[in-house]
């Protein structure tokens, strides 16, 4: 048996070439070329990365409206000064619907729910490709809730 002294791999017209480098005292070839079709998604295949990321419709700064314009400051986490950061995770599919929507990172029960709530009220999104196609793409929204700094309640350590 030769032992393994590197690995190479390219992409070449759509293939996965791997060349495992092997010790050549022990195996005077020294490279051993195998190829590996790269597998198809299928139509339910979830992406974390791809080559055109899906977007809200007119972009990021849009979307910061979007979320301003219809976020509403749960009444009592006004009162209790509840703030902070909800990250919310759903996919945008194929089709540019909205679906899976959840809170992964929570805060207060109910800035996660109107996090939620905005969240899957979103219009459509342009969806993510790869290979110039169409995916399905799971996309990561930190909502942040702020109170303005003068509703705020300072507590003072003397």
């Amino acid at each position: 048996l030769a032992s393994v002294v590197g690995v190479n791999a390219q992409v070449i017209d759509d293939h996965l070439d791997v060349a495992v480098i092997s010790d050549a005292e022990h195996d005077p070839r020294g490279v051993e070329i195998f190829e590996i079709p790269e597998s198809e998604p299928d139509e339910n295949s979830i992406f974390q990365v791809v080559e055109t990321q899906p977007e809200f419709p007119g972009g990021m700064a849009e979307l910061m409206k979007y979320l301003q314009k219809n976020i509403r400051y749960p009444q009592i986490c006004k009162e209790q000064r509840v703030q902070g950061r909800v990250i919310v995770q759903f996919v945008v599919n194929a089709d540019s619907t909205i679906t899976d929507v959840n809170v992964v990172k929570p805060v207060n029960p109910y800035l996660d729910q109107e996090a939620l709530r905005v969240v899957k009220a979103m219009p459509k999104w342009n969806p993510g490709k790869q290979r110039g196609e169409p995916v399905r793409v799971r996309f990561t929204l930190p909502v942040t809730f702020r109170l303005p700094a003068d509703t705020v309640k300072v507590d003072a350590v003397i």
